[in-house]
């Protein structure tokens, strides 16, 4: 089969192989295995490519995450030919992932059979899960998202900013003010399309900002996807009781100095959400993209490489041009 491998680490990205003859993974009680269609890059799988996700044997095929059809259910609900999404349970980790024309995963990382709206293609679904799993588990399990809540999004042309915003306008929150980031002027007008009401320029420091826009009380709840390095800033651009969640290392760095009695003082709370708690069982995939369909949820889908392509794909997101979802089709 084909597939991109990731024979060690670190590397560059032109040193991700790509072949055509990979050992195609077998059927599997408890898995489900899957021919995908298509793959969404994210960020963990560059850090993974770099040397930065400790304990993981090498060769590997990364990814965390793929969309495509049953090819075997391995005892499970599944039919074959169902549509369906996996994220996460060890993908591209612990197990061979989604930079592959075949993959196999546990029952619990696959979605329920997904109806694709005619104007749902493969690029746009393979865009959706992985982030926007992330999206809702944020706003929905860490931070408890209401309508009557403001919302500041630190990091919000990466392609999670975008989601979270454009899923916090939707009928799943309906939140009526949604602040967000970006440090490139030419990406204002996406984030703002994504459905922030306020775009801020990010210079280093924008709680004032923050504060400014919000009658100098600060956003009730917020989302850190930059970093350690500006989380201080992030928890002063919050109400004396906000909650902010760190779902994001765009930065790099993993720790930095940080003084909670300070930051979080007088009553806020910080919280953290991982995309690997998303029970896909129960979770609204299906709801979303069906918003996506129907345009109330706007996708970004930035740019579209074929997999034979991945190490450009990884080059063009390391190099921060992107401006919402990198994806590889596997046609």
């Amino acid at each position: 089969m084909r597939a991109v491998i990731c024979p060690s680490v670190p590397i560059s990205p032109t040193q991700l192989v790509y072949t055509t003859t990979h050992p195609m993974p077998q059927p599997k009680a408890g898995h489900v295995l899957i021919r995908i269609k298509g793959f969404g890059l994210n960020r963990s799988e560059l850090f993974t490519r770099q040397g930065l996700s400790p304990g993981l044997s090498f060769p590997r095929i990364l990814g965390i995450e793929c969309v495509g059809v049953v090819h075997d259910a391995g005892g499970g609900k599944w039919k074959e030919g169902d549509v369906v999404a996996a994220i996460m349970g060890g993908m591209g980790r612990q197990f061979d992932g989604g930079y592959a024309e075949y993959t196999l995963v546990p029952h619990s990382s696959v979605s329920p059979p997904i109806t694709l709206p005619k104007n749902v293609g493969w690029e746009k679904f393979a865009a959706i899960p992985e982030t926007f799993m992330t999206a809702w588990g944020t706003l929905h399990q860490s931070l408890h998202l209401k309508a009557t809540d403001s919302l500041y999004i630190h990091g919000g042309s990466s392609s999670l900013g975008l989601a979270i915003a454009s899923l916090a306008k939707s009928s799943l929150f309906n939140v009526s003010t949604v602040i967000s980031t970006t440090r490139a002027e030419h990406k204002i007008a996406t984030v703002r399309g994504s459905g922030a009401d306020h775009v801020i320029l990010d210079t280093g420091s924008v709680s004032a900002e923050v504060k400014k826009l919000t009658d100098g009380v600060g956003a009730t709840k917020a989302v850190e996807i930059v970093g350690t390095p500006t989380l201080e800033d992030t928890c002063a651009a919050v109400t004396p009781t906000g909650v902010i969640a760190i779902v994001g290392i765009l930065s790099g760095v993993w720790k930095s100095e940080f003084d909670p009695m300070a930051a979080l003082a007088p009553g806020k709370h910080l919280t953290m959400f991982g995309s690997n708690s998303v029970d896909m069982s129960t979770a609204p995939l299906q709801q979303i993209v069906d918003a996506v369909g129907s345009g109330e949820i706007p996708l970004n889908v930035d740019k579209v490489f074929d997999i034979a392509s991945a190490g450009g794909a990884h080059a063009y997101m390391e190099a921060n041009s992107a401006a919402g979802k990198v994806v590889c089709l596997v046609e």
